[in-house]
């Protein structure tokens, strides 16, 4: 099994609970000191191989040579999670920096195409296994506070992805699976994104990335990772393609997209009579 954003949060909590129920794991990110404090301590506790690597997956070549690495270890990968993400500053669109722009899409959905990519092949090959992905609540319905324009756009572009990967698969008659994970408000450290940021977009920052300028309603509740992935393993493990961690937000989701459905109905051109 595959996981990368393994150092923390949701992934390293899938990374836990993976190795509890024994699965031999390949784990990726980008901060190299917490991985492999990650790894030693999941070896330590489990008698199944746990491997980490430095990867970063907005680059193609990272991913590529983890992806062989792994392959090479294991020779069979039936599960890969790509679950890195990053969010930074709150700002609505016409003051966000165009750096934080195509950072926050070559992680979150590059990322994506990039982890993909690089183990179906294998996959196809072996004629089995199942890819899995994190998008937000965010890429399914806007935010009340806004301000995340490039995080939201990362987000949607997740399900399009996967929606067409799936249709991709079909058409070769393929038993390959997806599930996205649609999280709402969890307990990680993706707040403070910004402190991986990469010199070329404009280096680390130390401060809290992301703060919402409206107070969050008070049915919103924040879990912890472990729930969450325990909750993923199992849709997963039950074939779902799509599972949503914070049920409050199904209901205002759902309303969002009859919304959308109602305004292209609205919208068709009328022939004249």
């Amino acid at each position: 099994m595959v996981v990368t954003g393994a150092a923390s949060g949701i992934g390293e909590a899938i990374a836990r609970e993976c190795v509890e129920r024994g699965f031999r794991l390949a784990l990726a990110d980008i901060e190299k000191a917490r991985l492999e404090d990650l790894v030693n301590e999941l070896n330590e506790l489990s008698e199944t191989d746990v491997i980490g690597k430095f990867v970063d997956v907005a680059d193609s070549l990272s991913v590529l040579e983890f992806a062989e690495n792994v392959q090479s270890e294991f020779g069979r990968v039936d599960l890969v999670v790509a679950n890195a993400g990053v969010i930074a500053t709150n700002k609505p669109l016409w003051e966000q920096k165009v750096e934080d722009l195509h950072w926050i899409l070559g992680v979150n959905l590059v990322g994506v195409f990039n982890t993909w990519s690089s183990f179906l092949p294998h996959m196809i090959e072996t004629g089995s296994g199942h890819l899995a992905a994190t998008s937000s609540v965010a890429g399914l319905m806007p935010m009340i506070w806004g301000g995340n324009s490039p995080y939201a756009a990362s987000k949607y572009g997740v399900v399009g992805l996967a929606e067409a990967v799936d249709q991709d698969l079909r058409n070769i008659s393929s038993d390959i699976g997806i599930t996205v994970l649609f999280p709402g408000p969890v307990r990680t450290r993706i707040r403070e994104a910004l402190r991986n940021r990469p010199e070329a977009y404009g280096g680390p920052m130390k401060e809290t990335s992301y703060v919402p300028p409206i107070a969050a309603p008070d049915s919103w509740v924040t879990l912890e990772p472990t729930g969450v992935a325990k909750h993923f393993l199992q849709a997963i493990e039950a074939g779902e393609r799509y599972v949503i961690s914070n049920p409050e937000f199904l209901e205002p989701i759902v309303g969002h997209l009859s919304n959308v459905s109602k305004e292209l109905q609205s919208s068709i051109i009328q022939e004249d009579s």
